[in-house]
């Protein structure tokens, strides 16, 4: 079978070996290492011809194609009863190449990855104008946005307590900060939940925000913010207080 050799460079003697393969369209678990060989023989040659260096690696495998080329042409010994087979003098080569193969296939899969993400324009997150008012309907409020406020108020403690003496003072119990809350908002109708929970120990804005966590649970509270930055403001539940 004729051959016509493309001289493009190859990244090595498995890569030429693969591509002699794939042309003369043979199964790579049997070899024609005679065929190959002189193939792969006849590329070296053009090579040098065309005074182009050819690496070292490139005459090893040749060299290791030859051996095997010799080995297969060479009769096989008659086997007594009881003899193993004598090993396929192809069985390195053909380890060898299919390792390339799965090398050779996560590298295209790579290749087409690349290119898909070249076609691919990342932008930069942005949030509406300052000016843009979002109002959030009663109750939008989540238990992350009160989190994260009440955890900006316990930055705040931590950041004052090295300029703040300790005064042991009796913490108030669950039910006497539901009911302070209460009166708070009665009376003032509205509060900011930074000014609900602020206090001088953490014990007392933790236990703060757990009257509000039970009050917003009872419906006896409504949380609302006007847009995502702004303070979140705490109401009397007048439906259920009237109720």
């Amino acid at each position: 079978m004729a051959l016509t050799l493309v001289l493009d460079e190859f990244s090595g003697p498995l890569d030429l070996l693969w591509h002699l393969i794939k042309e003369n369209k043979v199964d790579i678990y049997d070899i024609p290492i005679a065929r190959i060989t002189e193939q792969y023989l006849a590329y070296l040659h053009a090579m040098q011809e065309r005074a182009l260096d050819v690496a070292g690696d490139y005459f090893v495998m040749a060299a290791s194609l030859m051996a095997m080329k010799s080995r297969m042409l060479l009769p096989e010994p008659e086997l007594d009863e009881g003899m193993d087979e004598p090993d396929d003098p192809r069985a390195d080569l053909v380890a060898q190449l299919l390792n390339y193969q799965v090398y050779q296939e996560a590298a295209g899969e790579m290749r087409d990855l690349e290119k898909k993400r070249a076609a691919l324009y990342a932008k930069p997150a942005s949030l509406p104008p300052d000016d843009v008012v979002a109002p959030l309907a009663p109750g939008a409020v989540k238990l992350r946005d009160l989190t994260n406020a009440m955890n900006a108020v316990l930055r705040r403690i931590a950041s004052t307590q090295q300029v703040v003496r300790r005064i042991e003072t009796d913490s108030v119990s669950l039910e006497e900060r539901i009911d302070g809350i209460k009166q708070t908002l009665a009376l003032h109708g509205q509060c900011p939940f930074i000014d609900l929970v602020s206090a001088p120990t953490v014990a007392d804005v933790v236990t703060t925000f757990l009257a509000i966590l039970e009050l917003m649970k009872a419906d006896a509270i409504v949380c609302e913010q006007e847009d995502l930055h702004a303070p979140i403001i705490v109401y009397l539940n007048t439906a259920v207080a009237t109720a």
